[in-house]
Order: structure tokens, then sequence, then C-alpha cells
């Protein structure tokens, strides 16, 4: 049985991992896993929060030598202006309100206001990394709790 075989698998494995991809994270998983898998509503968002969580913080750690290398190629800088200039202009909750700006852009479950783009904001804006974390991290609970809610109440109808 190879890598592959073990995730298709393992119920608990494509939570974790389909929580922690950019189009998914959290507003898919847990829907998505409350809906086909066997698993309990506890265990579906706390492997997605996990998910979340853990590549909030790699991307977090990431960015900074990723862009660097990237900003050397004229291609990937202009590629990289667009991308830093649009979430700046999203972004503009957070740059004013900082921290709780963090908190509500990442725990409003809208499409592009997730981990992701949170990470990648709060970076750009200069956020100290171990707040980052613990914005992000309060605004991925907030988040769960209204997708879940949302999920069950839906999902039992």
């Amino acid at each position: 049985m190879n890598f592959l075989d073990i995730v298709l698998e393992n119920e608990h494995l494509k939570i974790f991992i389909m929580s922690m991809l950019p189009i998914t994270e959290l507003r898919a998983s847990i829907p998505w896993g409350i809906k086909f898998y066997s698993l309990s509503v506890f265990e579906i968002v706390l492997l997605s929060l996990l998910g979340n969580i853990l590549i909030g913080i790699l991307v977090l750690y990431a960015l900074g030598p990723i862009m660097e290398l990237l900003s050397k190629n004229k291609i990937f800088k202009k590629i990289l202006l667009y991308i830093f200039n649009r979430t700046k202009r999203k972004g503009k909750m957070i740059y004013l309100l900082k921290f709780y700006g963090l908190i509500l852009f990442v725990g409003i479950p809208l499409p592009l206001t997730g981990v992701w783009t949170g990470s990648l904001a709060a970076y750009l804006f200069g956020l100290s990394k171990k707040k980052s974390i613990l914005a992000i991290t309060s605004g991925l609970i907030l988040s769960a709790s209204i997708v879940t809610s949302i999920s069950v109440f839906t999902i039992k109808l």
C-alpha cells in the first residue's frame, strides 16, 4: 500500500489535507466532512483547525524567503507586485485594525479571506509572526464556529 492509497482510505487525513489547501481550507473541509464522512463533528472541526493553523504558520514563516527569491526574477516580480497590491487593497481592515482586523479578516468565512490570504496580508503589513499566529488562530476558531453551525444546521435539514 503506497502513500496515496493510505490518504485516499483515511478520512482523518482527507479532512486534514483538505483544510490546508488554499481554495478549500476549513470552509470546505468542515461541511464536506460532516456530509460525507463518519467522523464526529468534533473530530472534523479539530482536524480542520489543526490543518489550517499548521499551513498558516508554514506560510507565515516561508513567505519572506520565498518572496526574496522570487523577486529576483522580473516576471515573478511583476506577479508578486500585482498580488501584493491586490492584497493591500483588500486588506485595508487589517492595516487599520492590525491584530483585530486580521482576526476578522480570517474569521469571516468568505472567499479569499482565509489563512492563506490572511498570512500574506500579515506579512505585507509587517505584523509580528507571534501576533499574526495568535490572530490567525483566533480568526480560524471564529470561522470554524460559523461554518460548523451553518453546516450542522443545513445538513441536518
